[in-house]
């Protein structure tokens, strides 16, 4: 029997997606994922910012109240957690307002990766945008993720790390599945890719399994698997 749950530990996160801890936090250290921690009844301030002519930002309170629930953690608090194991937080991001931050005596609080946890609209809006799957339900047709770059790309379950040119032909790849047209020319996918081979074997040589990534018609069409 499974509960209904507003938000979710590291790592039923990490099982649901089979993905690892590292992949998980490169992605919210690049703030594509939002990690939160549960506040338990403690003060916090919210309130918005405001750039003066100066170029001066002032913060405007406008709630202070004993918190329960789940706030964001920053960037820069996420990368200094999965480097060192722990890290003092006493600023937060929400949703509500334009910060959010300890207040009162508390001056900071100390999170461990044990306390974070993902809300539920965060792990179903990047479903959504990826097409990432549950464990419990099997891979799927067409699950892709890339980072920025394209040089991380998952494809159906299997994980690629690809060279620039490598990324530059996935990239448009997905650009052309993207507009409903997957299956493009090799020889215009390798010159949009900046390629100097005029052969996608070529290019992929040093990945032994780039077929799990990308299919061939055998007639000189390329498009990624799945998509």
């Amino acid at each position: 029997m499974e509960i209904e749950k507003a938000y979710f530990t590291l790592p039923e996160v990490l099982r649901r997606w089979s993905m690892s801890e590292t992949d998980l936090a490169y992605l919210a250290e690049n703030d594509q994922l939002r990690l939160s921690v549960r506040i338990l009844y403690l003060d916090i301030e919210f309130g918005d910012l405001e750039v003066t002519d100066d170029g001066h930002c002032h913060s405007i309170p406008w709630e202070r109240t004993c918190f329960n629930g789940l706030l964001d953690l920053h960037v820069q608090d996420v990368f200094q957690l999965f480097r060192h194991g722990e890290v003092r937080v006493s600023q937060f991001r929400t949703a509500r307002a334009d910060y959010a931050c300890l207040c009162g005596r508390r001056e900071f609080i100390s999170v461990r990766k044990s306390d974070l946890l993902m809300k539920r609209e965060e792990r179903d809006r990047f479903d959504a945008e990826t097409n990432f799957c549950g464990a419990s339900v099997g891979p799927q047709s067409g699950a892709f993720f890339a980072s920025g770059d394209y040089r991380d790309v998952h494809c159906n379950g299997h994980r690629f790390r690809l060279g620039q040119i490598q990324a530059n032909v996935v990239r448009v790849l997905h650009a052309a599945a993207q507009r409903g047209e997957p299956w493009q020319s090799g020889k215009a996918v390798l010159a949009a890719a900046s390629s100097r081979s005029t052969k996608m074997h070529d290019v992929f040589k040093s990945k032994k399994n780039w077929s799990l990534l990308i299919e061939s018609d055998r007639q000189g069409a390329y498009r990624l698997l799945g998509l």
